[in-house]
């Protein structure tokens, strides 16, 4: 059986989602309505369809198409990324390495808003050839590592050594 976050944890883990997406902003210079345009959501492991869980891997990214219509004529169309959580692994991992949950959170969400940022400013393709993945992962480290340390975050910055952070699909 899987644990799950309770509604505190979820509550740390919306506020983790607030810091990360300040420090992205900031990192990246991102207009609000750009966000509008990279349309994100972060769900729990609760709200997860079973194709959106991954026992491997702390969170996932996961790209969805959408369309609104109204009758025959189309409103709105375009990409939604889903920030799929994966509160057993990262309860877990946070009891494991003796940390809080919510720096992990932070850690954690900060890495894959920068694969919705990466995906939705089209500066890496969501498809990639699984050959390829580890390449974009170190790079998306990379940029978590300088975010985290330019905002005054250094103690976060080495909770994952092994750069195990997120499968994409």
């Amino acid at each position: 059986m899987r644990v799950c976050f309770d509604r505190y944890q979820k509550s740390l883990a919306a506020r983790a989602g607030m810091v990360a997406q300040s420090l992205v902003t900031d990192y990246y210079r991102i207009a609000p309505r750009e966000w509008k345009n990279m349309r994100y959501e972060v769900k729990t492991f609760n709200a997860l369809s079973s194709s959106e869980v991954a026992d491997h891997a702390l969170a996932q990214t996961v790209c969805y198409s959408f369309c609104r219509q109204a009758g025959r004529t189309v409103i709105e169309q375009g990409d939604l990324y889903r920030v799929c959580l994966q509160d057993h692994n990262i309860l877990e991992a946070a009891a494991r390495r003796k940390v809080r949950l919510q720096p992990m959170l932070t850690y954690v969400l900060t890495h894959e808003l920068i694969h919705v940022v990466r995906f939705g400013q089209r500066l890496q393709n969501v498809d990639l050839p699984c050959e390829m993945r580890h390449l974009e992962e170190r790079k998306v480290e990379r940029t978590t590592r300088t975010i985290l340390a330019h905002a005054g975050y250094k103690d976060m910055i080495n909770l994952f050594p092994d750069h195990q952070v997120n499968q994409r699909n």
